[in-house]
């Protein structure tokens, strides 16, 4: 193993995947493989609208091109944080696809070798509804994932 991705979305409790990483890179050795911290924006549930003559305008474009100018503040935040001393590499995508499906196409893309994600822990309607990233991603992943409970 070469290549480890951990996804983020930001949240305290996505944070837990980052020890686990770090764990996952010694036992492979610093020098032998690398660390990629990935962000999708997902700009479900969020708008930028302004209203022009009674007609609402949605900035989409402005809008993901400032979510992506804080989300790439806020992984090189992480990065230093979590994995302070080692050489990480962060990367903010900006989504043509599900969050899901963007994880996995990246994953290939990159000849990753782990993910680590952590899981909201979801059940019931909550999960029926909304879904769970990780369960996607363990079913269609080109290789190994390691799902960490949220804390």
């Amino acid at each position: 193993m070469k290549h480890i991705l951990v996804t983020t979305d930001f949240s305290e409790g996505s944070e837990s995947a980052f020890a686990y990483a770090k764990e996952q890179l010694q036992l492979m050795g610093k020098e032998k493989a690398k660390i990629t911290l990935l962000k999708i924006i997902d700009v479900l549930g969020q708008a930028n609208i302004t209203f022009e003559y009674g007609l609402a305008i949605s900035d989409k474009k402005g809008l993901l091109e400032k979510l992506q100018r804080q989300a790439s503040e806020k992984m090189k935040e992480l990065a230093k944080k979590h994995f302070p001393g080692l050489s990480i590499e962060t990367v903010v995508v900006k989504p043509k696809k599900a969050v899901y499906q963007e994880i996995i196409g990246f994953a290939k893309e990159n000849n990753v070798d782990l993910i680590v994600i952590s899981t909201h822990g979801r059940t019931g309607v909550q999960h029926l509804l909304m879904g769970s990233v990780a369960e996607r991603i363990v079913r269609l992943s080109p290789c190994p994932v390691l799902v960490i409970p949220r804390s």
